[in-house]
């Protein structure tokens, strides 16, 4: 037996892998060499432990919480993307079995019969349709107003807003790609950054 045909058939003795015969052929073999066997074990337990004490098993990944974070986010998209189908159609029969959808249908369809017989009568009209959930705040009027361009609506109970309070802090004029890739920064007329948008890999924005 050559010394290559030896340590081959000690290194599967070590890691346990000797088939039937080979357990034959080593038991020869310790008992023709002990000291090769065993000398070759422990060269081999030696320069195992020295591998394993070179390993930092340990080691701490960089930015963990960041990853975390994201592994976190993408289980969260994956189990709303598979439940999605199921919620809009247990959703969908709901609003059919509730009696307010028909109440509300009912009503469209009046709404619509009386706004075909003004559309015939050759009459227009503005119909503004509001409502408060604060009972201190009541709605004073409501309506298109020409110079703002707008629907205007107007309140009183709500508590009077500074004069100088400056509501262009939000106003954003320009924005960047700097940063990591899907990341877009905002920022206002001070060059102050006001949002941080990523893109996701579904393509939605999440704006923080």
């Amino acid at each position: 037996m050559t010394m290559t045909e030896k340590e081959e058939l000690v290194t599967r003795w070590i890691d346990g892998e000797l088939s039937p015969d080979q357990e034959l052929e080593f038991k020869q073999l310790e008992e023709a060499d002990p000291d090769f066997c065993a000398s070759f074990k422990a060269a081999s337990e030696d320069l195992r432990e020295s591998v394993l004490s070179g390993f930092h098993s340990e080691m701490e990944v960089p930015h963990g919480d960041f990853f975390n974070s994201q592994i976190e986010k993408r289980i969260r998209q994956s189990y709303a993307k598979k439940s999605e189908s199921s919620s809009v159609l247990s959703a969908a029969i709901i609003w059919i079995k509730s009696p307010f959808t028909w109440v509300a249908a009912s009503a469209f369809c009046l709404l619509l019969v009386l706004s075909n017989k003004n559309l015939d009568q050759g009459i227009g009209s503005t119909v503004v349709s509001t409502y408060s959930p604060d009972p201190s705040v009541s709605i004073v009027s409501a309506g298109y107003n020409e110079e703002a361009g707008a629907t205007v609506i107007k309140l009183e109970g709500l508590e009077r807003i500074p004069d100088d309070t400056d509501f262009s802090v939000n106003h954003i004029v320009s924005y960047d790609r700097q940063g990591p890739p899907g990341f877009v920064h905002f920022y206002n007329k001070q060059d102050e950054v006001v949002y941080i948008m990523e893109t996701d890999e579904y393509g939605l924005p999440n704006v923080f």
